[in-house]
């Protein structure tokens, strides 16, 4: 198999999904690749941009799944959706996404696909920006709750999907009636 970026960044959410985190390394996923992790260094970087990449790629796999259109705050309901959607299907999500760096050229790209979708549904960029990044941080935070140490507690006191509904819908409302001058 010849080595690209794609496939390391495949095989290395596959080990994440299999083993969790902790197993991520470049040497493991060069293992799994029949290649020498400085072979897979060439094509992505160190361990701390693979992380990145991985990142990246789980967002922007969820970002993929939102349905275009309709009014802003529907809108930026079905992100959070999305991603909380993808984040509860990854195995430890809430360790990669704190523990991956920014990625500048993926950073990029996301900025522009973001930067695209919201003025599709008529936001300022600026604003659509800040709204989806309190949006990220309201779903990461309860990914971080849910999977913590704590969230089988959590889970018999709230039922959590219908919490993150609830609290991305009051959150979208709540810039909804704000100021446009946040």
């Amino acid at each position: 198999m010849k080595l690209s970026r794609d496939a390391i960044v495949d095989e290395a959410i596959a080990l994440l999904q299999e083993e969790g985190l902790e197993a991520v390394s470049l040497r493991n996923v060069a293992a799994r690749l029949d290649a020498k992790a400085p072979s897979l260094a060439r094509h992505v970087g160190d361990k701390q941009s693979l992380l990145a990449l991985m990142s990246n790629r789980l967002f922007m796999g969820a970002l993929d799944d939102v349905a275009s259109g309709g009014p802003w705050t529907d809108w930026m309901v079905r992100f959070g959706q999305s991603l909380w959607r993808k984040q509860r299907v990854t195995r430890d999500a809430a360790l990669l996404i704190a523990a991956a760096p920014a990625h500048i050229g993926s950073m990029e790209a996301i900025a522009d696909r973001l930067s695209a979708q919201i003025g599709a549904v008529g936001l300022p960029p600026a604003r659509g920006m800040m709204i989806q990044s309190a949006v990220q941080a309201l779903v990461t935070g309860w990914t971080g709750f849910a999977t913590g140490p704590q969230g089988g507690d959590i889970a018999r006191l709230v039922e959590i999907d219908a919490a993150v509904d609830a609290s991305l819908i009051a959150l979208v409302q709540g810039f909804a009636a704000s100021s446009d001058d946040l």
